[in-house]
């Protein structure tokens, strides 16, 4: 499956989340330019020193990179993915 990366600097976002079954918080749906986008499904996750990152899809395939400061909890757009042509 090939993707289409288009690089941004990172940028605050806000992310709606709920706990997860082990208390983690796990993104349900992000605003983008005053769009609601829901989370589909999480593709992957991981954790560094001071953040946690989750890589998501939205309903239109597009897949987006999020990460969360714990201890602000804060969240960042890292980047985003666009669908296969």
């Amino acid at each position: 499956m090939a993707y289409i990366s288009i690089a941004i600097h990172a940028m605050k976002i806000c992310v709606q989340a709920i706990p997860g079954q082990q208390g983690e918080v796990l993104p349900r749906c992000m605003h983008l330019g005053g769009r609601r986008v829901p989370v589909v499904a999480i593709l992957d996750r991981w954790q560094e020193t001071e953040h946690r990152y989750f890589q998501v899809k939205d309903i239109d395939g597009r897949r987006f990179v999020l990460r969360y400061e714990p201890q602000t909890q804060s969240w960042e757009l890292a980047a985003v993915y666009g669908r296969a042509a």
